[in-house]
């Protein structure tokens, strides 16, 4: 309502405000919603995404690339949601805190203290790019949020509303400076907070530092009958006294079978280890029952799937107070950045350290990791480093807007050099780490009076964002109409006269694939015109048209938005 006057609305338009009002929870977060400039421009504008291919870095063949996206993440976040809806597993931000220190602008203007505003235009800001990120979420995804006392109330309100307060995990407490300073009279501050959500506690196992949270099962101890096996966790250095095992009936398989199997040093397992099968106790029962030192009968009903162990060779779930000596330090932080630029060119960087160990909170080696408010780099730099050092396949996708020269200046040279190991200045930084980076622009297509010249405005400028979304960047076949590119085996062709489809078909069946090619055709309708194909092919093809995929997407993100 704060675009005009309560007497300028028809009598029509305040019945419908009114119903909607009633409609809304009586209980949760509340603010005046702030118009952003970001969005309402996207009423006349799409945003897309186009390569700075002279950034480009090829440094790791047949590995995966990781990307860095210029521009603002509300644009960048709109424009994954096209090619990495429901692919992210692990989401870390370090967004701005609020504090009313020049820190946080809304329209480009500074938000101080002063700000009646204030909190209504962070959480403004805040909410829309987190309803675009929880899209972008696998359903056992975790996002993870760094805060400090100025929001961290409001940010709690508006993540339960978001992402569902029962898909909380954690409010982690890192302890960012173990010597606080003497000079603030009530308290001497020495730590700030990381928000953990998951998308959905209940889809599978979320394992937080190899330790196994239970799924449905959690709250409620399971009936033997007609349930499937689980996992119960067992951590390492418990007496083997503690577990005995009794058969029903002489042939079933039990746990003794399984503990001859352990490692076992002291009469104590020295490794954690998970027993699969189905059990009627809870994993905080076992746990309960384990610390009160009582013995436990693992029983083997008869028709019971064998129970089986798996070492876990991690360490068990991470603690809510992430410690310096672990987790590092601001002042680590500082020592992280000015080691690349021999300077200090980013205020306040999270150290290294610090990322590494909360991506590790997700046992995954093959992690798709999102920092869209990257800043100066860290999280791609942790993921490098993480990936060095236990052998994975971990890729990043950082976003960050060019203020002051920040994603050129300071994210792209500090991932340069991490990968090259050398700094901007000729010296030697590290040995280096080899990795492939593709760093893309946001950039807009106006819309058109009609949406057939939308359609063929936009098409050809989704080129970049199908490369991004299939993960194949390398051109072979670059004709005006019709686009080849090929990465790993994988082949996808961009194909913008649907009336030349066999003689572009004829082309790609000359390449050598096992595996299905990807072909985006245009259309002015939903339809793939794949079935306009009338010849016999050697490759298996899959297609769906431009640019009606990434217009739906952008309809359910745009639409009826008055911010």
């Amino acid at each position: 309502m704060q675009d005009k006057k309560l007497e300028d609305y028809s009598k029509e338009e305040l019945i419908s405000i009114i119903k909607s009002i009633k409609k809304q929870k009586k209980f949760g977060l509340v603010w005046e919603d702030k118009p952003e400039k970001v969005a309402t421009d996207c009423k006349e504008k799409l945003p897309v995404l186009n390569e700075d291919a002279s950034k480009a870095i090829s440094k790791a063949p047949g590995q995966p690339t990781n990307i860095i996206i210029e521009g603002d993440n509300y644009h960048s976040l709109s424009a994954l949601n096209y090619t990495h809806a429901g692919k992210i597993d692990i989401i870390y931000i370090d967004p701005p805190y609020n504090t009313g220190n020049k820190d946080f602008a809304y329209n480009d203007k500074i938000v101080d203290k002063e700000d009646s505003f204030r909190h209504s235009k962070w959480l403004s800001f805040m909410s829309k790019r987190l309803q675009l990120a929880k899209s972008l979420l696998k359903d056992d995804g975790l996002i993870l949020i760094s805060i400090d006392d100025n929001e961290q109330s409001q940010l709690k309100l508006l993540c339960d509303a978001i992402f569902g307060e029962p898909n909380f995990v954690e409010t982690f407490i890192w302890e960012k400076n173990p010597n606080p300073t003497f000079l603030n009279k009530y308290s001497r501050s020495s730590a700030e907070y990381i928000m953990c959500y998951a998308k959905n506690k209940l889809t599978g196992l979320l394992s937080l530092d190899g330790g196994i949270i239970s799924s449905t099962e959690t709250d409620a101890p399971l009936q033997n009958k007609g349930n499937p096996k689980r996992k119960i966790y067992i951590k390492k250095g418990m007496a083997k006294s503690l577990f005995q095992d009794q058969h029903i009936k002489a042939g079933n398989y039990g746990l003794v079978d399984i503990l001859d199997d352990v490692d076992f040093k002291d009469n104590t397992n020295a490794n954690d280890f998970t027993i699969e099968g189905t059990f009627r106790m809870t994993q905080e029962t076992l746990y309960e029952r384990i610390e009160n030192g009582e013995q436990l009968l693992f029983k083997t009903p008869r028709m019971s799937p064998r129970l089986s162990y798996s070492a876990n060779t991690t360490h068990s779930a991470p603690l809510k107070t992430l410690w310096s000596d672990k987790y590092g330090t601001t002042q680590i932080g500082n020592n992280d950045i000015k080691d690349i630029f021999k300077a200090l060119p980013f205020s306040y960087p999270k150290p290294v350290k610090l990322i590494k160990g909360i991506l590790s909170f997700k046992n995954k080696k093959d992690s798709v990791v999102l920092d869209f408010f990257a800043g100066s780099g860290t999280t791609g730099q942790a993921v490098l480093e993480l990936n060095k050092e236990d052998g994975g396949d971990r890729k990043f996708i950082l976003c960050t807007n060019n203020e002051n020269g920040i994603a050129e200046d300071i994210t792209y040279p500090r991932i340069s050099t991490v990968i090259s190991g050398i700094r901007l200045d000729g010296t030697k930084y590290s040995d280096g780490i080899p990795a492939n980076i593709r760093y893309f622009k946001t950039s807009f297509i106006e819309k058109e009076e009609t949406l057939d010249k939308l359609h063929r405005k936009l098409s050809p400028a989704c080129e970049d964002m199908i490369r991004i979304r299939e993960g194949v960047f390398n051109k072979t076949i670059d004709d005006d109409l019709f686009k080849v590119f090929e990465e790993n085996g994988r082949i996808v062709g961009v194909i913008y006269d649907r009336f030349e489809l066999e003689k572009y078909i004829d082309q790609i069946e000359k390449l050598e694939t096992d595996k299905p090619v990807h072909l985006y055709v245009f259309s002015y309708d939903n339809s793939d015109r794949l079935d306009e194909v009338t010849k016999t092919t050697k490759h298996e093809y899959e297609s769906q048209p431009i640019p009606e995929g990434v217009l739906e997407i952008y309809k359910k993100i745009f639409k009826d938005r008055r911010h």
